[in-house]
């Protein structure tokens, strides 16, 4: 019994400390477990996003540093392709094969003035000297030539740029002159110009023009689809000129079946004469044809031509169509063109401050040169004249045929998209 009684005593002994031993072992496990819940093999999912969000941050880091550095290089007048890769430490033997590869689509000889190149490079062992990894050159307002390096070879090609387009209206008030008031109503450059041409037939943009007259402008205009800030101008679907008189000068664009473009007036009569009133625009007649007193000599001579004062640099245009027989400095002219006309007439230009880039055959309307006061002259403006059959005529009291009247079909054709135009711009808003 008293045995019996003993074993029973030790046997609850052992099973209390095998109890008290595996507790001991199971609390050090949770302890553990609390300081260090998984193990490398063991992850919860929040781990997990946790360390591959490092992971990715790790590698967008590495990225950065391995992605190659760009240079921005606006080209300047004498600049090729071939000397700002010199000037910027481009290995020789990269300079070679990215100009060799890049005449294959594009001549690098044609790059314009103004444009800017990007480049992508890499830094090589040695110091300074880079190595090309793409080049981007502009071409058109969408388009651009693509230099990529792939493996140890270049290859050329013409990307373009999606694009978009859209009408543009804008009405405005001219309170000096058409051109400064277009500008500050956010018409663009050749589109004012382009409106200018299409008015300069039948408007005396000296004498005709006053303040509080109106114009209104339609045209189109197109813009790259991710880069919506860089715009290109397009075509003059409709101008209008509201002048003092009462008089509205509803002009509209017409493209016949020969893909022939001018602009029409209501009925469908041409604005388009051999030669345009004045050729420049703002500008006020400072001295007249005839006889005057001259400014320097002090004496009574003979003007064969008009005066027209406007700030240097203003834009003269070419009266009409022609071709330039005669472009330098003469005299007392300073800076002079003269250009060859249709019908025995000629057209001359003097005191230019530069010339435009231009030569041989020039368009009606076309930038020729800049107003300036080169020569015999006292101040900025240009000296225009009007020859007809070897002599000097008054530009002011030259009449010229009217164009041409749209007849059968074509003046059919020529309304209907007219009315086109005229819907439009019913439901357009000023933009």
């Amino acid at each position: 019994m008293f045995f019996n009684t003993f074993l029973g005593i030790k046997l609850r002994k052992f099973v209390t400390q095998i109890i008290i031993i595996f507790g001991f072992i199971l609390i050090t496990i949770y302890v553990i477990k609390i300081k260090n819940p998984i193990s490398k093999n063991n992850k919860t999912s929040s781990e997990v996003i946790f360390e591959q969000e490092s992971f990715n941050e790790t590698l967008l880091k590495k990225r950065k540093k391995q992605s190659a550095p760009i240079l921005k290089v606006k080209i300047k007048y004498g600049d090729t392709l071939e000397k700002i890769l010199r000037n910027n430490n481009f290995k020789n033997d990269e300079i070679f094969d990215a100009i060799k590869e890049t005449k294959k689509v594009f001549n690098p000889k044609n790059i314009v003035n103004g444009q800017t190149i990007i480049i992508k490079y890499q830094l090589t062992n040695k110091k300074k000297e880079k190595k090309i990894e793409s080049i981007s050159l502009p071409l058109e307002f969408n388009k651009s030539v693509l230099l990529e390096r792939i493996e140890e070879k270049f290859l050329a090609k013409i990307v373009s740029e999606k694009t978009i387009k859209r009408v543009i209206k804008k009405k405005g008030f001219i309170t000096d002159s058409l051109y400064l008031s277009a500008l500050r109503s956010g018409v663009d450059v050749k589109t004012i110009t382009e409106t200018i041409r299409i008015f300069s037939f039948s408007v005396d943009f000296q004498r005709d023009i006053w303040p509080k007259d109106t114009f209104e402008i339609l045209y189109e205009e197109e813009l790259l689809k991710y880069n919506k800030s860089k715009k290109d101008p397009g075509n003059i679907l409709y101008a209008n000129l509201v002048l003092k008189s009462g008089v509205s000068l509803k002009l509209y664009r017409f493209e016949n079946e020969k893909k022939e473009i001018e602009y029409f007036d209501e009925t469908g009569k041409s604005a388009q004469k051999l030669l345009m009133k004045t050729p420049i625009d703002g500008a006020r007649i400072s001295s007249g044809y005839g006889k005057r007193r001259h400014p320097i000599l002090g004496y009574n001579v003979a003007h064969r031509g008009v005066d027209f004062a406007a700030p240097k640099g203003t834009p003269i245009y070419a009266a009409g169509n022609g071709i330039i027989e005669e472009k330098g400095r003469k005299g007392a002219y300073g800076k002079y063109i003269r250009i060859r006309h249709a019908n025995n007439y000629k057209t001359a230009y003097a005191h230019l401050s530069k010339f435009a880039k231009t030569s041989g055959r020039v368009k009606q309307g076309q930038t020729i040169g800049y107003v300036g006061s080169t020569g015999r002259s006292t101040g900025p403006h240009l000296h225009y004249e009007i020859i007809r059959n070897g002599k000097r005529i008054n530009p002011q009291k030259l009449k010229l045929p009217s164009g041409k009247k749209l007849k059968g079909s074509e003046l059919k054709l020529f309304l209907e998209k007219k009315n086109k135009i005229d819907r439009r711009l019913d439901n357009l808003d000023v933009y």
